[in-house]
């Protein structure tokens, strides 16, 4: 199936020149005052940077996404539709033709996010209903001279298309001042990725040259530049290497006087460095260390932990793809009863017994119905599971807790009138 074919328009627009621009990261990456050049690929070499991507993408694409409709006072899930691919089977079976999985598609869109600033879900009005992922580093929004939104998106073969602006869903985290471009993490934490990948590089040639120290090597008489590179290789070729780690360095009577240059790693502060690179990663991403196999854990419980990540990190992702999906999925009227919702209560990890303590609670308050709570234990309900219960001594503010009776006679004397 060729992209190009979903096409509704095959239109070309003048662009407004003074328009949003996407800033799109270099293909040699960002340089940084580190000396190294940082790429989104290169910024994966660093542990706790994938790490701290796997953990949120991960989160995010493990949540059931559902569609709901709301009657009257009660909210139902909308079941998918094999034949109408409605948005339910889109996002709980498969989103495109080619068969992705729910998980695959939103842990996309969020790496996307993540290191480009921006997302972009595109659903073609031609052909069958599916929802496709264009690449942010080749997509853009651009207005026309008429003041339309639309998409400028550039194909492998480097033909640029446009797609208009109700065909796309598009998802952006650290906005420009215009508010049409985001920013990714790398923008910002650039210099942080790149004295990362420095240390890890400087770590490495310590191993790989066996340990060996830089030295000063002085030489009896003048040598050319040709003669010097020979001495330096001469001893590199003894002396570098894990397996020549600790050998005897023999030299003839042209070396006047080697003098080590021993720097030890910690002399120079290098693990705290590290460490304090590590720290400010973490902060970028919005994560707490201990997530990240550093430091230590607080002392609180597992749901508690899991409401303040919600809370803090994970809802800016989450809140934005519920409210755009509303916006660009559902017709107007549609609109008005239907939204989309992930289910939160899914990451928030109890333990067994506050688990149904918990269900417990719900059901005596009317909150939950029985099969509702079995429902969320994947187990079948009963028949009469689906009403909802309360104490029995609880009782409405508003009610009289002492009716006055009537006084003797009254009631015979009204039946009499009547």
């Amino acid at each position: 199936m060729l992209i190009k074919s979903l096409l509704s328009t095959g239109e070309k627009i003048k662009e407004k020149p003074d328009g949003p621009r996407q800033e799109y990261e270099p293909s040699w990456g960002y340089r940084t005052e580190s000396g190294e050049r940082v790429s989104v690929e290169t910024s994966k070499s660093i542990a706790t940077v994938y790490r701290a991507k796997n953990i949120i993408s991960d989160d995010v694409a493990e949540m059931p996404f559902q569609e709901m409709r709301r009657v009257g006072n009660k909210r139902e899930q909308v079941e998918p539709d094999p034949i109408t691919r409605n948005m339910a089977y889109l996002l709980q079976i498969s989103p495109n033709m080619w068969e992705w999985t729910p998980f695959q598609f939103m842990k996309s869109i969020i790496e996307w996010e993540l290191f480009y600033g921006n997302a972009y879900i595109w659903s073609p009005t031609v052909g069958p209903r599916q929802l496709l992922i264009l690449p942010a580093d080749r997509t853009t929004p651009v207005f026309d001279l008429e003041g339309n939104l639309w998409y400028k998106h550039t194909f492998i073969n480097m033909v640029p298309v446009f797609i208009p602006s109700v065909e796309v869903l598009h998802l952006l985290i650290n906005p420009d001042s215009t508010g049409f471009v985001g920013r990714g993490v790398i923008t910002y934490a650039r210099e942080t990725f790149g004295r990362r990948i420095a240390a890890n590089k400087t770590q490495a040639k310590f191993y790989a040259n066996g340990f060996m120290p830089a030295a000063a090597v002085t030489m009896a008489g003048e040598l050319s530049a040709d003669a010097r590179n020979k001495v330096r290789q001469a001893y590199e070729e003894q002396m570098s290497g894990a397996e020549n780690a600790y050998r005897l360095a023999i030299f003839d009577n042209k070396i006047t006087k080697f003098e080590p240059i021993n720097i030890q790693l910690k002399d120079a502060q290098f693990l705290e460095s590290i460490d304090a690179n590590d720290r400010d990663i973490c902060n970028f991403f919005g994560l707490s260390e201990h997530m990240l196999n550093r430091g230590k854990e607080a002392y609180n419980s597992n749901e508690q932990k899991y409401i303040e990540y919600l809370q803090g990190t994970l809802n800016s992702y989450l809140v934005p793809i519920e409210q755009g999906a509303r916006i660009k999925w559902l017709s107007r009227q549609e609109r008005i009863t239907n939204y989309f919702k992930f289910v939160r209560e899914s990451l928030l990890r109890m333990d067994a017994k506050t688990r149904v303590d918990v269900e417990e609670k719900q059901i005596q308050n009317g909150i939950l119905t029985p099969n509702e709570a079995l429902e969320k234990e994947d187990r079948n309900g009963y028949p009469e599971g689906d009403r909802h219960y309360i104490m029995s001594n609880v009782m409405a503010i508003e009610a009289d807790p002492h009716p006055a009776l009537p006084l003797s006679g009254e009631g015979d004397k009204g039946e009499a009138n009547a």
